[in-house]
């Protein structure tokens, strides 16, 4: 959690040193990018990896309550009951406001924007991270606008990783995921029986 916030903190001293220019300058921006917020992916997956037990990139876990309660790394994410768990949703939430008018419903695509579910197949997190801050013109007049400066999409990066790779594996159906009870929920519900 402190190290995500660090390199997220990163991100924002390298955009105000070199400006906006570090992210729209091609590979080289996306890189640097993509470094900062992969280091603190990186550093949280081994700090929390210590702490916790660890699940694979985009396993399932079916029962295991406890193991869904955190996502240690982008892209992991955790399906109990055809539930998914609460950072999986919020991408599905933040994909569906922000990108979801170009890339289409469930990260289908659409005439003028590609397939996330099958792009996301192919590209790192540092990758996919340099994309959204930084943009992406992909010929003259048709631009990806850069979200580097919109803290929604910004403090969900991860999230929405998360569930475009459940969606790439066809782990999520279309529409929108039910998300797993929180255990605290469960038990005063149960409570109140």
């Amino acid at each position: 959690m402190i190290v995500t916030v660090i390199s997220r903190w990163l991100v924002v001293v390298a955009l105000g040193v070199f400006g906006k220019d570090i992210l729209g300058k091609g590979v080289l921006g996306a890189g640097v990018l993509g470094a900062l917020l992969a280091t603190g992916g990186i550093a949280t997956a081994q700090a929390e990896e210590a702490s916790s037990g660890q699940h694979e990139q985009g396993q399932k876990s079916e029962g295991d309550k406890e193991a869904a309660d955190d996502t240690s790394e982008a892209g992991d994410y955790t399906i109990v009951d055809g539930k998914v768990d609460q950072g999986t949703y919020d991408g599905y939430l933040t994909y569906s406001r922000v990108c979801q008018a170009c890339h289409g419903p469930d990260g289908m695509g659409s005439s003028f924007a590609p397939s996330l579910k099958e792009r996301v197949k192919s590209r790192t997190f540092a990758d996919f991270a340099g994309t959204v801050a930084g943009g992406m013109e992909i010929q003259p007049g048709l631009v990806m606008p850069a979200f580097a400066d919109d803290p929604n999409v910004m403090n969900n990066l991860e999230n929405i990783y998360s569930y475009l790779k459940a969606r790439a594996a066809d782990d999520i159906e279309r529409g929108r995921p039910e998300v797993m009870e929180d255990a605290s929920e469960e038990e005063s519900r149960s409570d109140d029986v």
